[in-house]
C-alpha cells in the first residue's frame, strides 16, 4: 500500500482546478521585473505591460548590466566584498487565479529567500515584510487572495547600501509557492520528526504535529500517521482522536516502533516517509508526507562525534550559497550539484556559511549523505566592519522569528547534526555571552534533539564564559590554543570551524590526534562570488582590502566555481584516504599564472599556484617544480619513461613527493606503489594548439517544467585528443542553444574576467567553459552547439520530458488603441473571402541539410536538420520528426523534435575511413496537423564523408 499526495500542482495558473486537500503551487513563471521603484506598483491594476519576464528563482545582480556585456561595475557600493557587482531596488508582480470552488480554503504564500528587505503585497494590501535575506518566511493570504477572479501579488526588494561581507545576489532567488489547505489542517512546516531511541534491530519514531481548526466549529480530528520505507511499504502506523475547538489547536504525540531500520549514514542514506492524513467526518480533509531518517547522534569530549555509535570525523566543507553562474538563484539541481561536487572531492560535512542554505540544498544533503551544520547569522547587535546596513539593523526585532524559520523549516532534515548561532560575531567574548545564551536556549526550545555551537576567531580563556553558553565550541583558524583550551577545560568539545588550506595537513593532523576535536573545515570547499581575490592577493595590510576590479571572485575553493576539482581537493582526498585520487601531480607555474598577486600577503587564504599541466613552451630545458600528492607507501616519477627517482610519501613527507624536472615536451607520469607493487598512476601530457571543442553532459533526460538544468562542459582538445590546459590558448567560444530549453547560463571559473554570464559567447579559462541548459516547460529534445573560429564544433543533445507534448503558444497583447480623429466616411469595398484552412492543415518536409564533421580523433560525424513547415509555409513547431540513418554509420539520433523555428537536427557516426550516410524521414507527428508526404520538397539526403 503507497499513500500518495491527493493533489500536486506546479503551475502557477488554476483553472478549473478543485482542490480537494492539499495542494503546493509553485509560483515560477511569468513574473513580471522591473528595476526601480516606480510608484504604485503594489496595486493590483498597475500597468507593468512593459515590465520583463522572469522565471523565480532569479537574481537581478548576476544579469549583464544597461550598456556593457558583464554584471561588474567598479564603483559598486559594496567593491570587492560583493565581487563588485550591484543591488539596489526591484519590483516584482505575479498574477494567478484560483478556482472559484476552492473559497473557503487557508492560502498561504510562502517565500523560499528574497534578498533583501522585502514587502509583500497582494491584491493591494500590505501583508508583512521580512528584512533578512536568508530566511524562509510565510504569509496567510486567505483574507486577501481572490477564487475564480485573478490575484496579484507585488513584492519590492531593496538591496541598498553596505550589507554583505560576500555576494549576496539580488531578488526572488529562491522558489516561491502557494499551499491551499482545509480549515483543518496540518500547521505550515508539518510535524516534528525525531529518532529518541535507535539500534539496528529496531527504532522508537516520535512525531510532534500540531494540527489547527480554522473551521467555525469544533471537530472531532483524526490523525492518522504512516511510516513509509523507500519502496512505500508500511512499516508503523499509529492513530489519535480529539475534539479541537474552533480557532484553536492541538499538538498530537505519536510514537511508533519500527523493526530492522534502515539506518540514515553518509554511506547509506535511506530516507522513510512519514504520511499523514487528517481525517473529519470519515473524510480525509488534509494531507502531508515528510521525509526523514532514523539515525542516532551523539558528541562527547572523550569520544568525539558518534552517528549510529560509530565514530566519524568530520572532513568539513565552508559553503556560501551562490551558483556562480545563475548567481544566487537556487534551482534544485544546481544547488545539489554543488553538493556532489564536494562529496566527490571527499567532504562528509558541510557548513552552510554563514546562512541558512536553500530547501532543495538541505534535501539534496538528505538524499546523498552529506551532514551538515546549519547556520543562522554572521552578525547579531554590531555590524560587521563598515557594513552598516547589515542584519545588525534588524537582530533585535527579528532573531527569533528567523530561528523559528531555520529551525522549524529545517529540523526534520537527517543530515542536519548541528545549529550555529553565528559566525565571527563582533561581540564574541563576554560581551556576547547573554544573547549566545538567549539564541542557545530559543533553539533548545524548538529542537532539543541537536547541540548548538558558535564559530568563533577568538580562543583562549577570555572566551571561556562565551563558549559556556554552547555545546559545542568552532575555532576559526585557533589551533594555536586546542590543547591549551583543552586542559583548562577538558569537557569542551571543539571543531575547526574554519582553517587555512595551506595547513591542511596540521589541521588535519590536529582531528585524528584530539579526539575531543571533531573535524575540521577548510576556508572554503566550493569558490564563490565576493570577497574578491582572497585566495590569491589576500587582504592587504591592515586587513582592509581585497583585489581590484574586475576581480569578482574568491579564487579560494578546493572545487573551483564551475564545480572542477583544484589541486588541494586532490591533497585532501590523500590525507582522508578516501581511495578516490591515491596520487596526483601538478607543476608549479614558473610565473604568477594571474595578475595582481602581492608579495608581502602570499598567506591565509592563497592557494599554491600549481597546475595540472605538463604544457610549458618557452621553458624547454629549465628547471620546474613538481608535486606529487600521494597516499601510497612510495612514488616514482617519470618524464618520457625515464625515471626521475622514487621517493617515500607518508606522514612524515605530509603525504607529499617534490621533484625539480628539467622540462621537456612529452609524458609526466607519477606512479604510486604500495609493498612495492603498482597502486595508482597519473599522467600529464604535452598538448598541442587547440584543434576540437569536446562537450560532457552531465544528464541526457531533463524534466520539462522550466526548472530543471543539465550542465554541460566544453573542453578543448589538440588534434591528438590531449585536453589543452595553457591559458595562452583559450579561445572565444559560441554557446548555441535550440529546441526545447534555454542558455540558463555559462561560465569559465575565471575570477577576474569581464564577461556575460547569460551568453552566448564566453572564453575559456584553462580551456574549460561549462553551460547550464534550462528546460522548457514542453517535452522535445534541447541541442546545444559550441563553435569556435578555426576549430571543430561539438553538439549535445538533451531530451527533456514530463511536460507538455508541444509548446503553449505565447498570446500577443492586445495593444491599447490611441485615440484618432474621425475620418470621414468612404465607402468600404467589400473584402475578398479568404478561404477557411482545415481543422488539420498539412504539414511536409522542406528541407534536409546534411553536413558532416569530425567531433573526436577516433570517428566521424555526420548531421541532418530537417525542416517542418505547413502548407502556409509557416514553421511547425514541436513536430516529432522519425526518420533512418543508412550507409557508413555505426549509430544515430532516429527521431527528434522541431523547435520554434521548425527545425530539428539529428546526428549520426561512423568510424573513421569514410563514407555516405544518408538520412531518410519516415514519419512526422505534430498535434493539430497532417503529415503529407506527397508534399515533401525533399525526404531524404547524404553526405559523404572525406
Amino acid at each position: 500500500m503507497c499513500r500518495k499526495l491527493i493533489c500536486l500542482v506546479t503551475f502557477v495558473l488554476l483553472l478549473g482546478l478543485v482542490v480537494p486537500t492539499r495542494a503546493d503551487i509553485l509560483l515560477a513563471q511569468s513574473w513580471r521585473f522591473e528595476k526601480g521603484d516606480p510608484a504604485g506598483a503594489e496595486q493590483p491594476g498597475f500597468d507593468d505591460s512593459s515590465w520583463r519576464t522572469v522565471t523565480v528563482p532569479h537574481d537581478w545582480s548576476i544579469e549583464d548590466l544597461e550598456g556593457q556585456n558583464h554584471p561588474f561595475d567598479p564603483d559598486a557600493v559594496g567593491e570587492y566584498d560583493v565581487g563588485y557587482t550591484v543591488g539596489g531596488t526591484a519590483w516584482y508582480r505575479v498574477r494567478f487565479t484560483l478556482d472559484a470552488a476552492d473559497a473557503g480554503k487557508i492560502v498561504h504564500l510562502e517565500f523560499g529567500g528574497v534578498y533583501m528587505n522585502s514587502d509583500v503585497w497582494v491584491n493591494g494590501t500590505h501583508v508583512g515584510s521580512r528584512p533578512y535575506g536568508y530566511s524562509t518566511f510565510w504569509f496567510d493570504v486567505t483574507d486577501y487572495v481572490n477564487f475564480g477572479t485573478e490575484t496579484v501579488v507585488a513584492v519590492q526588494v531593496k538591496n541598498e547600501g553596505l550589507n554583505s561581507r560576500w555576494y549576496s545576489g539580488s531578488g526572488i532567488y529562491r522558489p516561491v509557492r502557494i499551499t491551499l489547505t482545509d480549515p483543518v489542517h496540518i500547521n505550515h512546516w508539518g510535524p516534528f520528526v525525531t529518532t529518541p531511541t535507535v539500534s539496528t534491530s529496531s527504532a522508537d519514531v516520535n512525531v510532534a504535529t500540531e494540527v489547527k481548526n480554522e473551521s467555525g466549529s469544533t471537530e472531532t480530528v483524526t490523525l492518522e500517521s504512516t511510516i513509509l520505507d523507500a519502496n512505500s511499504d508500511i512499516v508503523a502506523t499509529d492513530s489519535t482522536s480529539v475534539s479541537i475547538p474552533s480557532g484553536g489547536s492541538h499538538e498530537f504525540d505519536q510514537t511508533m516502533a519500527v523493526s530492522n531500520p534502515g539506518l540514515w549514514s553518509m554511506d547509506s542514506p535511506t530516507l522513510y516517509t512519514m504520511s499523514q492524513d487528517v481525517i473529519v467526518g470519515g473524510q480525509t480533509v488534509d494531507h502531508v508526507d515528510t521525509s526523514f531518517g532514523i539515525r542516532s547522534i551523539s558528541f562527547s569530549a572523550t569520544e568525539g562525534f558518534k552517528l549510529n555509535g560509530q565514530s566519524v570525523l568530520l572532513q568539513g566543507a565552508c559553503m556560501h550559497h551562490d551558483n556562480y553562474m545563475l548567481g544566487a538563484a537556487a534551482y534544485a539541481r544546481a544547488e545539489q550539484r554543488r553538493v556532489e561536487a564536494v562529496q566527490e572531492a571527499g567532504f562528509n560535512c558541510i557548513r552552510t556559511a554563514h546562512n541558512p542554505p536553500s530547501r532543495a540544498f538541505l534535501d539534496a544533503c538528505d538524499r546523498l549523505g552529506m551532514l551538515v551544520i546549519d547556520e543562522a547569522f554572521d552578525m547579531w547587535n554590531e555590524h560587521k566592519w563598515d557594513h552598516v546596513d547589515d542584519y545588525s539593523k534588524y537582530f533585535a526585532d527579528w532573531w527569533d522569528k528567523d530561528l523559528d524559520s531555520m529551525v522549524l523549516r529545517d529540523r526534520n532534515h537527517a543530515s542536519i547534526i548541528i545549529w550555529s548561532i553565528g559566525n565571527e560575531i563582533p561581540e564574541q567574548g563576554d560581551s556576547g555571552a547573554a544573547t549566545a545564551n538567549m539564541l542557545t536556549t530559543y533553539i533548545k526550545g524548538l529542537d532539543s534533539t541537536r547541540p548548538v555551537t558558535v564559530a568563533a576567531n577568538k580562543s583562549g580563556s577570555s572566551m571561556d564564559t562565551y563558549f559556556a553558553q554552547v555545546d559545542l565550541a568552532g575555532y576559526n583558524y585557533q589551533r594555536n590554543n586546542y590543547v591549551s583550551d583543552h586542559d583548562r577545560v577538558p569537557d569542551r568539545i571543539m571543531w575547526g570551524s574554519e582553517s587555512y588550506a595551506e595547513d591542511a595537513f596540521i589541521y588535519w593532523k590536529d582531528v585524528e590526534d584530539l579526539v575531543y576535536l571533531i573535524g575540521d573545515f577548510v576556508w572554503t570547499a566550493y569558490d564563490y562570488l565576493g570577497e574578491a581575490g582572497i585566495g590569491w592577493t589576500g587582504y592587504s595590510p591592515g586587513w582592509r582590502k581585497l583585489a581590484p576590479y574586475p576581480w569578482h571572485a574568491a579564487y579560494c575553493g578546493d572545487v573551483d566555481l564551475t564545480g572542477y576539482k583544484r589541486p588541494a581537493a586532490y591533497y585532501r582526498q590523500v590525507l582522508w584516504k578516501t581511495g578516490k585520487n591515491k596520487v596526483s601531480a601538478f607543476v608549479t607555474s614558473p610565473v604568477d599564472s594571474l595578475p595582481d598577486q602581492s608579495g608581502a600577503w602570499k598567506l591565509y587564504w592563497v592557494y599554491p599556484d600549481i597546475h595540472p599541466s605538463w604544457t610549458w613552451p618557452g621553458y624547454e630545458g629549465e628547471a620546474l617544480e613538481v608535486t606529487v600528492y600521494s597516499e601510497c607507501e612510495q612514488v616514482e616519477l617519470f618524464l618520457n619513461s625515464q625515471s626521475l627517482g622514487t621517493q617515500a610519501t607518508n606522514i612524515a613527507t605530509e603525504y607529499k613527493a617534490t621533484y625539480s624536472v628539467n622540462y621537456e615536451a612529452g609524458e609526466l607520469k607519477a606512479v604510486g606503489y604500495i609493498g612495492g607493487q603498482q597502486e595508482a598512476e597519473w599522467i600529464l601530457q604535452t598538448a598541442g594548439a587547440p584543434a576540437e571543442i569536446q562537450l560532457t553532459a552531465d544528464r541526457s533526460t531533463i524534466t520539462a517544467d522550466g526548472l530543471d538544468l543539465c550542465y554541460v562542459t566544453a573542453e578543448l582538445f589538440d588534434a591528438s585528443g590531449n585536453r589543452v590546459y595553457d591559458w595562452n590558448e583559450d579561445v572565444l567560444l559560441n554557446f548555441d542553444v535550440q529546441g526545447a530549453g534555454t542558455l540558463a547560463g555559462v561560465g569559465n571559473a575565471h575570477p577576474k574576467g569581464t564577461e556575460s554570464f547569460e551568453g552566448p559567447d564566453r572564453t575559456t579559462f584553462r580551456g574549460r567553459c561549462v553551460a547550464v541548459l534550462r528546460s522548457a516547460l514542453y517535452n522535445g529534445t534541447i541541442t546545444l552547439t559550441v563553435t569556435s573560429s578555426g576549430l571543430t564544433p561539438d553538439s549535445v543533445v538533451i531530451q527533456t520530458t514530463g511536460g507538455a507534448a508541444t509548446p503553449t503558444p505565447t498570446p500577443t497583447p492586445t495593444p491599447t488603441p490611441t485615440p484618432t480623429p474621425t475620418p470621414t466616411p468612404t465607402p468600404t469595398p467589400t473584402p475578398t473571402p479568404t478561404p477557411t484552412p482545415t481543422a488539420e492543415p498539412d504539414m511536409y518536409v522542406n528541407d534536409i541539410e546534411m553536413t558532416w564533421y569530425e567531433p573526436k580523433s577516433n570517428y566521424y560525424a555526420a548531421r541532418a536538420t530537417v525542416w517542418i513547415k505547413d502548407e502556409y509555409t509557416d514553421d511547425v513547431d514541436g513536430a516529432t520528426v522519425t526518420g533512418a540513418w543508412s550507409g557508413a554509420t555505426i549509430k544515430g539520433d532516429t527521431t527528434g523534435q522541431t523547435g520554434q523555428d521548425g527545425k530539428v537536427t539529428l546526428e549520426s557516426r561512423a568510424v573513421k575511413g569514410g563514407g555516405t550516410f544518408t538520412f531518410t524521414v519516415t514519419d512526422v507527428s505534430a498535434t493539430g496537423y497532417t503529415y503529407n508526404p506527397a508534399l515533401n520538397v525533399m525526404d531524404s539526403n547524404s553526405v559523404s564523408a572525406p
